[in-house]
């Protein structure tokens, strides 16, 4: 093994590579001071047994002292040190040359050791003292050399500023923000007192330029906070492309609406996001830009909310399928959009059901308003905020439009806000109230750089060479901030960003899913207030989109097109008031509107506010059988938990009504493999089913107390026949 390869501190003393000074780590400049005293010492002790000349001892303290001199000087020490440690030497040289040259007595040798003792101490003291002074030395030319690194920066800002910008005396702050992410750094500058960031914006482009910052970086500025002076602005300097590849969707943890809904990252590792609470929000990119994609990722953080709602106006379907699908084509969990319009006449329903929800809670809740001494009705899961997400503007109808417009403007106050997206930012497709009302404002990639003009229209268009891939944005927010457009980059929810078979492919193949698994029981309940203002609007939605979704190529809805659970409830549901006939009802003989009642079409939910007291009692026997199956020491199997919630509940149900109850005694097999349970069952004669789907426990011994078995043909009204149930 050669030197270089032998770990740092485990060198023998011959590994050790040699110095020319002959010194070692271990002998410091202090104990070679000592080491020549006690020589020096020796020798004027052992003068009187030998006849030494004093020239020799001369000549030996003048080999030392110069010895002392070349040391401090190699090891780089100051005057004082050099010229402290020769006058040591020199005078123990002294001493011994006149103890030579006179015999020493014992008053000349407790002299010679006085003054041995004092050269030590002196040496000792210049070695400690040598080394403070010349770590000080360095840190002085240390300082001084960044001094002059900072001066030579704060000319090049000034110079480049007043190059660029035409603005003479801008001073750079030295403290430089390096970001934590590693992509970049921001630097406050000092403008003159009459400027400010207004001074800055349009030259985006070219400081960028100027920096030699490669396309998906860029150069953005911002103001600060409000404590912060006029004439000071920070320039984000973005030095890598971060906006290139992909950004997998982080995580499904719970979270709530009156926290920032996050969409992205930005340079510094920020998360980028908006307060869809509290504020409106438009995106407008060209097609190709990831409109869609970004909705999506919008949505997703959304649902995590256990306080908001998320409605879809979205007549192209592919907005809302992700949310809703898992529930549609597989029977996980509940639709993850609470109300997907994808037709004319819905999506203007829907704008109706939210001005007269808007309407109904500036009512009722007016006295809880009083009451908690607020200016806007609260967020929290009993009251839930409505978040109207709709896919382009202009393919909505005139009366769809303008009810949105009524939305912005009068529904802020009871949480009930809209979030529009546009493949332009003009009339045709941003009407005036979303322009002036909705201060978050994302854009992505247009074909023109001056539809991003009219998105800022007092910033100005950003840099275009930010948007290099689809999912790069520019942000802002007049009242939450940031106040000045900010490049991101969204969040990817699909998994063809991503190399196929890698674990972040897997976790986007599988996301829409898990987050119907996980947060499905998160999903509040539109409170009771907004759902009777809405009426059948409302609560027949999913009779009338459920076919507006997966009918066949028929137009008709079949068995094959959703899940089996899904398509048992939805032949349990009443035929729903056509969307065109609750627009436009009729008018009677004395000119007045019908009104229509009907059942309502809704997905069920396990909760004690819909369950009569009947329901409540079996629900609380469901729970204690579900506590006794989860702690008993030898538990219960899946067969006879099973058998005992059918039980539990009275009457012939769907197992679509049980299996919640089994996941959540700690069930983890899908909804179908507990249909094939429960046909197994059945034919155990534990559990019987009816032509209608249903199933029933049997009275036997095994259930005390159960629900009797379905009814058959071979059964009379005068009691139960002999025949075996078929």
């Amino acid at each position: 093994m050669t030197t270089t390869q032998i770990p740092a501190g485990l060198e023998t003393p011959s590994d050790k590579p040699k110095r020319w000074d002959f010194s070692r780590d271990a002998v410091t400049p202090g104990r070679l001071t000592a080491w020549g005293a006690e020589l020096a010492c020796a020798s004027a002790l052992v003068a009187p047994l030998a006849d030494i000349p004093w020239e020799a001892g001369a000549a030996a303290g003048v080999v030392c002292t110069g010895a002392a001199v070349i040391y401090e000087k190699a090891k780089g020490s100051w005057r004082r040190v050099m010229v402290a440690r020769a006058s040591s030497w020199l005078a123990t040289t002294g001493w011994l040359s006149y103890a030579l040259a006179t015999r020493p007595t014992l008053l000349t040798m407790v002299i010679g050791v006085s003054t041995w003792a004092a050269g030590a101490a002196v040496n000792i003291s210049m070695d400690k003292w040598g080394e403070t002074t010349r770590e000080a030395e360095k840190e002085f030319h240390r300082r001084l050399a960044q001094g002059e690194e900072i001066a030579k920066a704060q000319e090049g800002w000034a110079k480049l500023l007043y190059d660029i910008c035409g603005i003479e005396g801008a001073v750079a702050d030295p403290i430089v923000d390096k970001w934590p992410s590693g992509a970049g750094e921001t630097v406050k500058i000092t403008l003159p007192s009459h400027m400010n960031i207004e001074a800055l914006k349009g030259y985006e482009a070219e400081l960028a330029g100027a920096l030699h910052l490669p396309k998906g970086g860029g150069v953005a500025f911002s103001a600060g906070g409000a404590d912060i002076p006029r004439n000071v602005v920070f320039i984000a300097i973005t030095r890598k492309n971060l906006m290139a590849g992909a950004i997998p969707y982080p995580n499904l943890s719970p979270s709530t609406v009156n926290k920032p809904i996050g969409f992205g990252r930005i340079g510094n590792g920020s998360e980028a996001s908006l307060n869809l609470k509290d504020e409106g929000a438009l995106a407008v990119g060209a097609q190709g830009s990831g409109k869609t994609a970004l909705m999506k990722t919008i949505g997703l953080g959304y649902i995590r909310c256990d306080d908001g709602i998320l409605w879809d106006m979205d007549t192209s379907a592919k907005m809302s399928a992700p949310f809703i699908n898992p529930y549609l084509r597989h029977g996980i969990g509940v639709p993850l959009v609470d109300w997907p319009a994808t037709t004319a006449d819905e999506c203007e329903l829907m704008v109706l059901a939210a001005r007269a929800i808007i309407s109904a809670r500036k009512t009722y809740y007016a006295d809880l308003l009083e009451d908690e001494n607020v200016d806007n009705l609260p967020a929290r899961p009993d009251l839930p905020a409505i978040l109207i997400r709709v896919d382009e503007t202009k393919s909505m109808s005139d009366a769809a439009a303008e009810g949105l417009d009524w939305i912005i403007e009068e529904g802020r106050s009871v949480n009930v806000r809209v979030m529009n997206t546009g493949l332009r930012a003009t009339r045709d497709f941003v009407t005036a109230s979303m322009d002036e009302l909705m201060p978050g404002r994302i854009g992505l990639r247009t074909n023109n750089a001056s539809e991003l003009q009219m998105l800022f229209p007092d910033h100005g268009a950003p840099d275009m060479a930010v948007f290099t891939d689809p999912g790069t944005v520019v942000y802002m927010s007049t009242t939450k901030g940031p106040f000045q457009p900010t490049p991101a980059k969204a969040y990817a929810t699909m998994p063809d960003p991503f190399p196929e078979g890698s674990p972040e492919w897997q976790r986007m193949v599988d996301l829409f899913a898990d987050a119907a698994r996980q947060l499905s029981p998160l999903r509040p309940l539109l409170d009771e207030v907004s759902a009777n203002a809405a009426g059948l609007a409302y609560e027949q939605r999913w009779a009338r989109v459920i076919p507006n979704l997966r009918a066949g190529p028929s137009g008709q809805m079949t068995a094959d097109r959703v899940h089996e659970s899904v398509w048992e409830l939805y032949q349990t549901w009443p035929a729903p008031i056509p969307a065109s006939v609750l627009l436009h009802p009729e008018v009677d003989e004395d000119g007045n509107e019908v009104s229509y009642s009907g059942g309502a079409a809704t997905i069920p939910r396990l909760s004690e506010t819909v369950l009569d007291d009947d329901a409540l009692e079996r629900a609380a026997a469901q729970d204690a059988a579900i506590e006794l199956a989860k702690t008993k020491v030898a538990p219960k199997s899946n067969d006879q938990l099973a058998v005992e919630l059918f039980a539990s509940l009275g009457r012939p149900v769907k197992p679509s009504e049980v299996y919640p109850l089994m996941v959540k005694a700690g069930y983890d097999k899908s909804e179908r493999t507990f249909r094939d349970l429960c046909a197994r069952l059945s034919l155990q004669n534990k559990v019987v089913k009816g032509d209608d789907g249903t199933y029933a426990a049997v009275e036997c011994g095994e259930v005390p107390n159960a629900a009797g078995r379905v009814p058959g043909d071979e059964d009379d009204p005068d009691g139960r026949g002999d025949a075996a149930h078929q």
